[in-house]
């Protein structure tokens, strides 16, 4: 009897270990990106996956061979990848409350916050926002068949350019390629002209001088290799910085996963967010300094321009809710703008001390993501 107890034994214990083999799965993840901040950091994304999963979820990194940028949301949703770092401003119409949130990065540029920085605060603010904040923003993503598990921030956007661009005679009627509605804005506000397009068409615009310049961080000179069109920068205006999805997961995927799994995907998104944003402030550096090593000049706005910009982010921010409430029916921009405003001004204080990506992979997991219910999130 006892030996038969031993047989039963070791074949329920087979068909455990037989289960957990099942269990584990790979999940494609698709970045969007050629080189640079984000493929890099999508390597360690995926051993924080293995890690915090306990090996039961394995990622194979697409870096620009399976979705590019432009098809990203459309083709997470519909399961031509399970993860995707999704540019939401690519799709306004669908992602009208994150991206109302992500227009109040501009408020960076008028407090004064170190470079290095900035970008760390706004992606542990936006992080805060969506998961606490901002239902809408989570049920827009669902209807994009996603799920949010985590976002970073870029370093502080400036004028990467094929001329100078000093003053603001200098930017009258300049095409301006403009990643964002609160850069277009700020664009017209100064007297030149935003033009909207994909990440993945800037380097050829710029090229054949259909744009004069691109809003956008310096790492994108290596990233989008605009190092190779780029002759001319102006670091100080307009500010802000872009805060995409890093790790949005179709929302099926998310939904089989085990409440453990889904727990370790949320570790591993702030590692992904911190480590991307981290790396955005690493880089701006090394790629203007390797540009201007190539001959480009770096130029300093001047003093009206500079006011100028000021100006227009001050006038700007106060029509961000009514901009969005008539233009995509959010119905309350207000309270959502309120909300966010002071996530801000808190995270810039939080981010103070942070000198490298754990650091700041642990403050966005202790204050956000570790806080969050894997019960609920993304499940209805």
């Amino acid at each position: 009897m006892r030996y038969v107890r031993s047989i039963l034994a070791a074949t329920a214990l087979g068909a455990g270990l037989l289960g957990a083999a099942q269990a584990q799965t790979t999940l494609r993840y698709a970045v969007g990106f050629p080189t640079g901040a984000a493929p890099e950091s999508a390597r360690i994304y995926a051993e924080a996956v293995k890690k915090y999963t306990d090996n039961s979820v394995n990622l194979k990194v697409y870096d620009l061979s399976l979705l590019n940028l432009a098809e990203m949301s459309s083709g997470l949703g519909k399961g031509l990848a399970d993860i995707g770092y999704v540019l939401t401003q690519y799709t306004p119409a669908e992602f009208p409350h994150l991206n109302m949130a992500s227009e109040l990065s501009m408020l960076l540029a008028l407090q004064n916050v170190p470079g290095d920085k900035a970008g760390l605060a706004f992606g542990g603010a936006m992080a805060e926002f969506v998961m606490f904040h901002c239902p809408e923003c989570n049920a827009d993503f669902a209807k994009q068949g996603q799920v949010y598990t985590g976002t970073g921030g870029s370093s502080p956007y400036m004028l990467l350019c094929t001329k100078p661009m000093r003053t603001l005679a200098d930017l009258k009627g300049a095409r301006l390629r403009s990643g964002g509605a609160a850069w277009a804005r700020w664009a017209r506000q100064v007297g030149a002209t935003p033009v909207s397009m994909p990440g993945n068409e800037i380097f050829e615009a710029m090229k054949q001088k259909v744009v004069e310049c691109s809003i956008q961080s310096a790492p994108e000179l290596s990233g989008l290799n605009l190092k190779e069109v780029t002759t001319d920068i102006t670091p100080e205006v307009p500010g802000g910085v872009f805060s995409g999805a890093t790790t949005n997961m179709n929302i099926d995927v998310w939904r089989k996963l085990t409440e453990a799994q889904r727990r370790g995907m949320l570790r591993a998104g702030a590692v992904m967010g911190a480590q991307t944003t981290y790396r955005y402030h690493t880089y701006a550096k090394r790629d203007v300094d390797q540009v201007v090593a190539k001959g480009a000049k770096v130029h300093k706005a001047d003093a009206e321009l500079v006011k100028a910009s000021r100006a227009a982010i001050e006038a700007d921010i106060p029509n961000i809710a009514a901009t969005y409430t008539k233009q995509h029916n959010v119905k309350r921009a207000d309270e959502l703008v309120a909300a966010m405003r002071p996530l801000v001004t808190k995270w810039v204080k939080l981010v103070e001390p942070v000198e490298n990506a754990d650091a700041l992979a642990d403050l966005y997991w202790n204050e956000v993501y570790s806080k969050v219910d894997v019960k609920v999130h993304g499940m209805r």
